[in-house]
């Protein structure tokens, strides 16, 4: 019997590996360009941004192509009306929609085209303030989770995302700076060691209490900070948003999660068709990609510090060299990309220390020397 099993198991396999054929998808030869919208009206006091672009086949060029020109307009059943202003790139933009809770609105939205989309009503709902941000640290790195709830039961359906920031340093101190051909002091008011970088959420965090008594949401998951990362090999920061969804939008989130999350194995859900709320009026039956809510939107920022952590290490690859204290030497280290760091006296400068630029510079490695208002 096992060896039966053995010779079936050997035969599938062998099976699978002879019957592989290259796969080209259908839509590649496909020219439609399908509208997608993305955004969440802010129904509370803050700016409300609607970003507009086209998708493009699989075999272009991979670049977002975005709706520029378009009429974007938040029209309420009370007979209001509120136009966004283009910013460029696709966005549209508003301070302050001024929404009220419990009321209904929709988007209205034509393209320089002339084509109109129109989303259904949607209520401007109230979204509970969030409770408390917390990580845990695993072997796989440190996960950060969100709690919150709705004393009066009403939300159920949550959807966050979030801005990061996070403080790095460079390897080497640097002490000097290089400027027209010399060598010169660097002063205090010009260091290039400490930057901070900024990230945003790039997945989907849903969250519901649909199937319990309390709208409550426990250690719900956002991020994962793999061991090692740079966002925290000093301090690290989270500005986290929350809004409240209705079931149909929740539905709608949670199809996107499973279509572009997911491994691609074939135990995964299969991608499926995902449709919004949003209409071509002039042509009912062409696909647009969005769903638009309307919600408050509730903010909280949560530090972690290195310090917090048991045993984060973070690697940089810093090598330190020498040259010597002429005017070739040093024009050669910098154009090999290497930068002056510290100096070797006997009692003048005979030597320079010299390393890698990312190692000296951290705008070398995307950072800002702009310390943001919250550090």
């Amino acid at each position: 019997m096992r060896g039966s099993i053995i010779f079936l198991y050997c035969f599938v396999i062998i099976a699978v590996i002879g019957c592989k054929e290259p796969y080209e998808p259908r839509i590649i030869s496909s020219s439609d360009s399908h509208l997608v919208v993305e955004g969440i009206l802010n129904a509370g006091q803050g700016p409300t941004t609607i970003s507009l672009s086209r998708t493009y086949k699989l075999d272009d060029t991979a670049r977002i192509q975005y709706e520029n020109n378009a009429q974007v307009i938040v029209e309420g059943k009370d007979n209001t009306a509120r136009q966004l202003t283009m910013n460029g790139n696709g966005a549209y933009f508003s301070p302050g929609l001024n929404l009220t809770i419990n009321q209904e609105y929709r988007l209205r939205i034509r393209t320089a085209n002339g084509k109109e989309y129109l989303s259904d009503y949607v209520v401007a709902r109230a979204t509970p303030a969030i409770d408390s941000l917390e990580f845990e640290q695993n072997e796989k790195g440190v996960q950060v989770y969100v709690n919150s709830h709705d004393n009066s039961n009403n939300t159920r359906y949550y959807l966050w995302d979030y801005d990061e920031t996070w403080e790095i340093h460079t390897y080497f101190y640097s002490n000097f700076k290089y400027e027209n051909g010399i060598v010169l002091p660097r002063t205090p008011s010009e260091s290039i060691s400490t930057c901070w970088k900024y990230g945003f959420s790039t997945n989907i965090f849903l969250g519901s209490s649909a199937s319990l008594q309390s709208d409550i949401i426990r250690k719900a998951p956002l991020n994962l900070i793999p061991n090692g990362d740079e966002r925290l090999a000093v301090r690290y920061s989270i500005l986290l948003r929350q809004y409240a969804l209705d079931k149909s939008s929740y539905q709608f989130y949670e199809m996107m999660k499973k279509n572009t999350e997911s491994p691609g194995t074939i135990f995964d859900p299969q991608p499926s068709e995902i449709k919004g709320n949003i209409h071509c009026t002039s042509n009912p039956g062409e696909l647009v990609i969005g769903y638009i809510t309307a919600s408050e939107i509730t903010e909280k920022r949560f530090f972690i510090s290195k310090d917090q952590l048991q045993g984060w290490f973070f690697f940089q690859d810093c090598e330190q060299q020498d040259i010597p204290n002429n005017p070739d030497s040093i024009s050669a280290a910098y154009a090999m990309g290497l930068q002056i760091f510290d100096a070797l006296y006997m009692p003048f400068i005979v030597r320079y220390y010299v390393a890698g630029a990312p190692c000296v510079d951290c705008t070398r490695r995307g950072g800002s020397l702009i310390r943001p208002s919250y550090w």
